[in-house]
């Protein structure tokens, strides 16, 4: 139960900062109780079932906003989605298939690899520190000036992030900070485009893994939405005042260390 409260307690807090809560969840289950690289990503990839229902309780008139718009479409001449349902379902649509075939390929990757896995997570998170510490100032644009281009890159970035260690929420803002949208905006941009991920990924582990039907994995996705609620709340107030490119470069470090430190 140890390692469920711990877990649950990082994947609550790391999954709203631009740090890899994959990364960092599952280099603390591996260092710290011994698991398997592979084991440790599917635990981490599980708990995200916990903090996605944080992002609807924290966005639910966003989310009720969604939910209404699609209802209400109909194939009326002249009027279809508005830009952000449309860079919504793009990102989803451009993300699923890259994600997808990174989870497939996770496997190989751990048996490539080896016991060096952990050292790739490290240099990954060292990846997502520059992109935060080379992050553009935040633009202008808003959620009504999205197009099917701001979709698709931040579909890539999203997808590509499945990989641990590269933070989702890091790499999709900052890419969208390129397209000169406003930071705020990105932010909340990032938390509702992952839901769909989020849960897919999470219900891929669960199903496969069998943390569904484990009492410690449930209690950890639990513990993990009650720390988000508070956490996500508080990083939003303080987003556009600190940059942590300088802190998950020294965390990537540690982890890159560790993980060379597990292969010699």
């Amino acid at each position: 139960m140890t390692a469920a409260l711990l877990l649950g307690v990082l994947q609550g807090v790391f999954e709203w900062l631009p740090v890899s809560s994959e990364g960092v969840v599952s280099a603390s289950y591996s260092y710290f109780f011994d698991k398997s690289f592979e084991d440790a990503v599917q635990f981490a990839l599980w708990l995200h079932i916990g903090t996605v229902p944080s992002v609807l309780v924290v966005f639910r008139r966003d989310c009720v906003g969604i939910v209404k718009e699609v209802v209400a479409l109909r194939p009326r001449p002249g009027r279809g989605p508005s830009p952000f349902l449309t860079f919504l379902f793009v990102a989803t649509l451009v993300s699923a298939p890259i994600g997808l075939g990174l989870l497939i390929g996770l496997e190989e990757l751990s048996a490539r690899v080896g016991a060096s896995a952990m050292a790739v997570v490290g240099a990954l998170m060292l990846v997502t520190g520059y992109m935060q510490l080379r992050s553009k100032e935040s633009g202008e644009r808003g959620r009504d000036d999205l197009s099917v281009l701001d979709g698709v890159v931040a579909g890539i970035g999203q997808g590509l992030a499945v990989l641990p260690g590269l933070s989702r929420s890091g790499t999709t803002v900052a890419l969208m900070l390129a397209r000169r949208i406003d930071r705020r905006e990105a932010l909340a941009l990032s938390f509702l485009m992952s839901v769909p991920a989020s849960l897919g990924a999470s219900l891929w582990a669960g199903l496969s893994d069998g943390f569904a039907l484990s009492g410690e994995a449930i209690v950890s996705a639990a513990i993990a939405f009650v720390v988000g609620l508070v956490a996500i709340r508080a990083f939003m107030v303080v987003a556009d005042k600190v940059n942590l490119g300088g802190f998950i470069i020294f965390f990537g470090l540690v982890v890159f260390v560790g993980g060379m430190w597990q292969a010699i």
